[in-house]
């Protein structure tokens, strides 16, 4: 079999290959969530300049995709970045690819992951930790615990009565406002304070097709609203993305709510939880899906550099420029 690989733009998927991608996301329920949809990937291109996607061909025809962001120094990362709740190369499995091979055609010499999916196994030779599970909710059937029920009930008689909308995107710029509080609130980086992150949410509302859909879910209470998801959803997965609330009715916990009323509408499929060991989480997940975390590093500057890092951690005497270091980076995956 010839394999062959060539490095594209995200704005250069034409209707061959967006055919083939979607053909092979829908033959392997492991690439079921949104982030594997080539329209989270477009999106993404949409708002960065550094989206590149390998295109992996078997006897001339396209076999897999592998969607990524090139930093300076050939630093990759997933596309989304600190945004990626999933990746990975989207392949049929039965398709011939050799990861350095991709690696050296997307001209890359480190690509980190830390929410992987893998179903062939080609990245087990540079997984260092399990990567945890994201907390999944199986719709069919799902009964959720009476505690959300009852402060729900009470929302309503003490605020007003609850009303619902599954896509409202004119309460995007609120969502923004209130995730930004509640980030300065908890002490970490704000994921929208640069303009990229904004701009890929706006175009993820924008797009409301049969196979990906932004989704801007509002939960109100009388003429309040009390509460705005934004996330997006493939043919059978809605991921849960960036669930924020009014800070005054925090004690009804209306961000759950929301996901209840969510669950309702859609009733079928799955609800992504995204990974974290929240308690919320825990008491209404029904499943996960396994992930993994690791790196790919070919001979470079680049690598030199991650492994300098590990030894400055080892280092007990180095740990306090190191956190700092720490702090600049968790910034800069947002850059």
């Amino acid at each position: 079999m010839n394999v062959s690989y060539r490095l594209i733009a995200a704005h250069e998927l034409d209707a061959g290959l967006l055919a083939a991608w979607r053909s092979i996301q829908e033959g392997e329920p492991r690439f079921e969530s949104p982030y594997f949809c080539p329209e989270f990937t477009q999106a993404v291109g949409s708002a960065r300049d550094d989206v590149r996607v390998v295109v992996i061909e078997n006897d001339g025809r396209p076999a897999g995709f592998f969607p990524h962001q090139r930093a300076a120094w050939g630093r990759g990362s997933p596309v989304g970045g600190a945004l990626s709740d999933y990746h990975g190369v989207i392949a049929a499995p039965e398709a011939q690819w050799s990861v350095v091979e991709l690696m050296r055609t997307a001209r890359l010499s480190v690509w980190s992951f830390d929410h992987l999916v893998d179903p062939v196994g080609r990245f087990a030779p540079y997984v260092t930790a399990s990567g945890g599970a994201s907390p999944q909710i199986a719709l069919a059937g799902f009964a959720p615990p009476p505690d959300f029920a009852r402060k729900a009930r009470k929302l309503a008689r003490e605020v007003g009565e609850l009303s619902f909308s599954l896509h409202a995107p004119e309460n995007l710029g609120r969502m923004f406002v209130w995730k930004s509080e509640q980030y300065r609130r908890t002490g970490l980086t704000d994921a929208f304070g640069v303009r990229w992150t904004r701009a890929l949410l706006e175009e993820v509302m924008r797009v409301q097709g049969a196979g990906f859909a932004g989704n801007c879910s509002v939960l109100r209470a009388g003429d309040e609203v009390v509460a705005v998801h934004a996330g997006m959803r493939s043919r059978g997965v809605l991921h849960w993305w960036f669930p924020t609330y009014d800070a005054r009715y925090a004690a009804y916990s209306p961000g759950i709510i929301l996901l209840l009323h969510i669950a309702a509408r859609l009733g079928s499929g799955k609800i992504d939880l995204g990974k974290g060991d929240a308690r919320y989480k825990r008491s209404l997940m029904t499943g996960a899906a396994p992930l993994r975390e690791g790196c790919v590093e070919l001979p470079s500057l680049a690598a030199a550099a991650r492994r300098l890092r590990r030894l400055a951690e080892s280092r007990a005497e180095w740990q306090l420029p190191l956190r700092a270091l720490r702090r600049f980076e968790r910034a800069r995956r947002f850059n």
